[in-house]
C-alpha cells in the first residue's frame, strides 16, 4: 500500500487535476454568493489557454523528476468510455445521491461528473426556459483539499465550502476506478458517510493537513477545518495505525473569515527539506525563536487601516480585525487515548512543537518575503503579505532541497535558494489568485524525509 511518510521526503507518485476551465469559464458574471457555482463576478483572464498552458508545465516538472503522475479529468474519462451500464449507475448513484435531477447511466459522460448535469447551459423550447448545470462536481484545480494520504491511509474529506461538497464524491470515483490507485492505495475514511449526528459538521480538508514525518500529523482548524472533523479523523488515523507509529496528531488554530478566504494550514508554512521550514512571518508567535517577526506588527497595521477606512466614513465590511488572528497557530497535542485522541499537551506555535521535537532546527526557518532588515519593518510585512497571497508559502517539495514555486515570488524564491535550496519556478500569472502549488497536488506516495 502507498503511504505518505512526510511533507519533504522524495515524492514518488501525486494525484493532479486540471481544472482551469471549469474554474474561470462557463459562468454568468454576476456578483452572487460562493454556494452557486453558476456565478463568477469577472474573469480576470482573456484567454484561458494560456492558463492551461501554465497548468499543463506542473505534470511536466513531476515527470521530469520520475514522478508517477495521475490526473483526475484524465482518469474519470477512461473510466466512463469503458464502464458498462450498470457501472454507470453506480457511478450516478455515488456522485448524485440526493439530487432531484441525475443523468440517465447511458448517457453519462465524464463532463457530467467534472461540469455537472446538464454540462453546459440551454434553452428548452418545450418549457420556455434557460437550463444551468445542477453543480459542478469538480471545479477547483486543487486535489490535495478533497482528499489526503496518510501514515496508515487515504481520506476523502468533507468541504466546509458549500460550493465545493461534491467533489469528494468525483475525486473518491478515481480511488476506485482507476486500477493502480484501486491496488496500491486504501481509503481508511470517507468524512461524507453516514450522519453521526454531530451539532458541528465534521469538516476536514487536506490543505490543512500536513504530515510532518512518519510519527507526527498537523492539521489546521479555522474556516476550512472544524474541531469535530479532527476529532473524528484523529480518532480514525489512531484506529488505522496498527503498527503504533503514529505517536502526535496536532490541532494547529487558523484564522477564520473575514481574515482570510482561503487559509489552510499549507498557506503559512511548508517543508522544503528535513529540519526546514518555509514559514509566512508576523502569523506564529515562538518562546523558543526569538527573531522571529512579531505578530504585532501584523495586528498593528490592521488596526491602521481600520483606524484610515472609519476616518473616511467609508468602513470595509466585512473587514479583518486583530482579534481575528489571537491565538493563531497555537498548537494542542494528542496522543492516542483508551476512549479516542487524548490531549496530552499544549505549544505557543506549531514552530514551538516543531523546534522542541528536533522536527524542525532552530536556524531552518525560511520567511516568505525573506528576512527583515529591520525591527517593525512594515515594507517587508507589506512584501511578505503580497506574496502570500500570490502563495509563496504553497510550495511543493518533489524532493529534500527540491521543490516547486510560483514564479512572480521573487524575495520568496531568493530566500529559498540563499538557504540551499533548488526552486524549480512554476510560470503563474493566470494561477496564483488562490491556491498554489501545494494545493494542485496530492501525494499519493512519499517517502521519509
Amino acid at each position: 500500500m502507498w503511504t505518505v511518510r512526510s511533507e519533504a521526503g522524495p515524492l514518488r507518485a501525486v494525484l493532479v487535476q486540471e481544472s482551469i476551465e471549469q474554474f474561470w469559464e462557463g459562468k454568468l458574471p454576476f456578483v452572487g454568493i460562493e454556494s452557486n457555482s453558476n456565478y463568477l463576478a469577472r474573469c480576470p483572464h482573456a484567454d484561458i489557454d494560456g492558463g492551461r498552458e501554465q497548468w499543463r508545465m506542473l505534470p511536466r516538472f513531476l515527470e521530469e523528476e520520475g514522478v508517477r503522475v495521475f490526473e483526475v479529468a484524465s482518469i474519470l474519462e477512461k473510466a466512463v468510455e469503458g464502464a458498462s451500464e450498470g457501472e454507470r449507475r453506480e457511478m450516478v448513484e455515488a456522485v448524485w445521491a440526493g439530487m432531484p435531477v441525475a443523468p440517465e447511466p447511458g448517457e453519462l459522460t465524464a463532463e457530467h461528473l467534472l461540469w455537472g448535469y446538464p454540462s453546459r447551459a440551454y434553452y428548452d423550447e418545450e418549457a420556455d426556459r434557460v437550463v444551468l448545470p445542477d453543480f459542478q462536481r469538480v471545479g477547483w484545480p486543487y486535489p490535495r483539499d478533497t482528499s489526503f494520504t496518510t501514515q496508515v491511509g487515504t481520506v476523502i474529506c468533507k468541504m466546509r465550502r458549500y460550493s465545493r461538497r461534491f467533489e469528494p464524491r468525483v475525486v473518491k470515483l478515481c480511488y476506485e476506478l482507476d486500477p493502480v490507485l484501486r491496488e496500491k492505495t486504501e481509503v481508511i475514511w470517507d468524512a461524507n458517510e453516514g450522519d453521526p449526528g454531530f451539532t458541528e459538521p465534521p469538516c476536514i480538508e487536506g490543505g490543512d493537513t500536513h504530515i510532518v514525518d512518519e510519527e507526527t500529523v498537523a492539521i489546521g482548524l479555522g474556516q476550512r477545518s472544524t474541531f469535530t472533523g479532527f476529532m473524528e479523523t484523529a480518532r480514525r488515523l489512531f484506529e488505522a495505525d496498527a503498527d503504533g507509529e503514529l505517536r502526535h496528531i496536532l490541532s494547529v488554530k487558523m484564522p477564520d473569515y473575514p481574515a482570510s478566504d482561503y487559509m489552510h494550514l499549507d498557506v503559512v508554512i511548508n517543508y522544503p527539506a528535513g529540519g526546514r521550514a518555509l514559514v509566512m512571518p508576523y502569523f506564529f508567535e515562538s518562546e523558543l525563536v526569538p527573531d522571529m517577526p512579531p505578530r504585532r506588527l501584523l495586528l498593528k497595521t490592521l488596526e491602521a487601516v481600520r483606524e484610515g477606512s472609519e476616518a473616511d466614513d467609508r468602513p470595509m465590511e466585512p473587514v479583518v480585525h486583530p482579534h481575528d488572528f489571537e491565538g493563531a497557530g497555537s498548537c494542542a497535542i494528542y496522543a492516542k487515548g483508551k476512549s479516542g485522541p487524548e490531549l496530552v499537551g499544549r505549544e505557543t506555535s506549531l514552530i514551538d512543537y516543531l523546534v522542541r521535537h528536533g522536527k524542525l532546527e532552530p536556524d531552518g526557518i525560511i520567511y516568505v518575503g525573506g528576512r527583515p532588515e529591520k525591527e517593525n519593518d512594515v515594507e517587508h510585512l507589506m512584501l511578505a503579505l503580497m506574496e502570500q497571497a500570490r502563495g509563496a508559502s504553497n510550495i511543493v517539495t518533489v524532493k529534500p532541497g527540491l521543490v516547486i514555486a510560483y514564479e512572480r515570488n521573487h524575495a520568496t524564491n531568493e530566500a529559498l535558494r540563499e538557504d540551499g535550496v533548488t526552486v524549480k519556478e512554476w510560470q503563474d500569472s493566470y494561477l496564483d489568485l488562490l491556491g498554489g502549488p501545494h494545493c494542485s497536488t496530492s501525494p499519493l506516495w512519499r517517502e521519509p524525509a
